[in-house]
């Protein structure tokens, strides 16, 4: 998460160092914007120095303890991947479409927190496709690798592995770029 807390620390430089930034902010007129561009930046912060530190520190040994964590985890990269879509459209203008971006350890992570969390199995699913139940225990492993329970109609019980460090790596890139475009679209609009 290194790269996302770069990014975003310049992006806030940008936005603290730049007078037309500032004169569009501080404008009452656009008091939403920087409301929305002000919780965002600190939502990112927030939730990126957690994981940064989690990274470090891992997950406890003490499975209920673990569970827990693995739960915080997921929702700060949710919270993380939340605010920098609304940076995305404070800044440029326009919601971001990870699905058009093609951003997929993004849309992988989103997917792994529902499923393991087993949201409603026909949620986004269309009916032509089999009916799935999934279930995250409290022994699910660690970054290296996780595990949860699936059951599919049809094929019954099998246990995925996701290598969850390498899933957080993958997605930092891609959450780097995008923060990185940001900032490209930030110092275009307000120099």
């Amino acid at each position: 998460m290194q790269i996302v807390a770069t990014v975003r620390q310049q992006i806030y430089d940008h936005f603290h160092g730049s007078a037309h930034c500032a004169a569009y902010f501080f404008d009452d007129a656009h008091a939403d914007e920087y409301a929305a561009y002000y919780n965002s930046m600190y939502l990112l912060q927030d939730s990126t120095e957690s994981l940064l530190w989690h990274r470090m520190t891992g997950f406890s040994t003490a499975p209920l303890a673990a569970y827990l964590e693995f739960w915080g985890v997921m929702q700060a990269a949710i919270i993380q991947q939340d605010a920098i879509a609304e940076l995305n459209r404070v800044i440029l203008g326009h919601p971001l479409n990870a699905r058009a971006k093609n951003l997929s350890s993004w849309l992988q992570l989103r997917e792994l927190r529902n499923v393991c969390a087993g949201h409603p199995a026909r949620k986004s699913t269309p009916s032509s496709q089999p009916l799935t139940r999934s279930f995250m225990g409290r022994s699910f492993g660690n970054y290296s690798s996780i595990t949860y329970e699936q059951w599919q109609q049809g094929v019954g019980i099998t246990h995925p592995r996701i290598p969850l460090g390498l899933l957080l790596d993958a997605y930092e890139q891609e959450a780097g770029a995008e923060l990185a475009s940001i900032l490209a679209g930030m110092k275009v609009r307000w120099p």
